[in-house]
């Protein structure tokens, strides 16, 4: 069974992380762990180590505990597979950091930075947290259907990493996955051959795969719109992206719940 660390707050995107962490439940076999860090009110004492810092910091997490409840009492009935929130008093990345080091988690979700720019998801990416995540991030801005499956292979590198997680998370879904690359001038024969074994693959994991026909190169060499009617689009992305990266102008621009790959 694959565990899901759902980080959430009380906003809407953190609404949206568990609705949907809940609908991929029912794809794959999955139990989804929400945890909600409480960080430091600029009120708190932040010396010593007395009874009054540890009274404070315990009625935080009890006041987080109860917030957090409310928001996901409507999704715990339907939802087997959601575990009881914990829900932990410090900084959010360091918090996050540390669950990840001491628990093995095959997907992190969480609601997408605000505002979604390419600046906000450069500064989000290079954090320490997500420097060293082991597992893919799934970021939501809004609910979809999962429908059907976009894995975006831009190079042959990234087309196994698509294989690498889509071999662990969707092994029996019956959920489509289309694989999709780009062409080239005169084709793009190493691409081809890539998604090809890497489709092969994911058949014999009994996954459901269309391999779509190479698409022509947009900006950032993926057109804008292709991923619109899909419930997830799937993209293995560099850990030292530069700022510019084109792929953050893209990522930007999309609606659809994304499943970045960092390698």
């Amino acid at each position: 069974m694959i565990k899901a660390l759902v980080a959430i707050e009380v906003d809407l995107a953190s609404s949206f992380a568990i609705r949907y962490a809940c609908q991929l439940s029912g794809l794959i076999d999955m139990e989804i762990h929400p945890v909600y860090v409480k960080f430091p009110n600029p009120e708190a004492p932040m010396t010593g180590v007395g009874w009054v810092r540890h009274t404070w910091e315990r009625e935080v997490v009890e006041t987080g505990r109860e917030e957090i409840q409310e928001m996901l009492a409507s999704e715990s009935e339907s939802c087997p597979v959601l575990k009881e929130p914990r829900v932990v008093y410090g900084d959010r990345e360091q918090e996050l950091l540390r669950i990840m080091q001491h628990e093995k988690f095959g997907l992190y979700i969480e609601g997408a930075p605000y505002p979604f720019t390419p600046a906000a998801i450069y500064q989000r990416l290079r954090g320490k947290f997500y420097q060293t995540l082991p597992c893919p991030l799934i970021w939501l801005r809004g609910m979809r259907k999962i429908a059907k499956v976009l894995a975006l292979c831009s190079e042959p590198a990234g087309a196994g990493a698509v294989l690498k997680s889509l071999e662990s998370l969707w092994e029996g879904c019956p959920t489509p996955v289309h694989l999709a690359y780009p062409d080239a001038p005169g084709g793009n024969p190493d691409m081809a051959a890539a998604v090809a074994e890497a489709g092969a693959r994911l058949k014999a994991k009994r996954c459901r795969v269309i391999i779509e026909e190479p698409f022509a190169p947009g900006a950032g060499g993926l057109p804008a719109n292709m991923a619109q009617d899909f419930g997830l689009a799937i993209l293995a992305l560099k850990r030292g992206a530069k700022k510019d990266d084109p792929q953050f102008q893209w990522l930007a621009r999309q609606r659809v719940p994304l499943m970045l790959l960092l390698a």
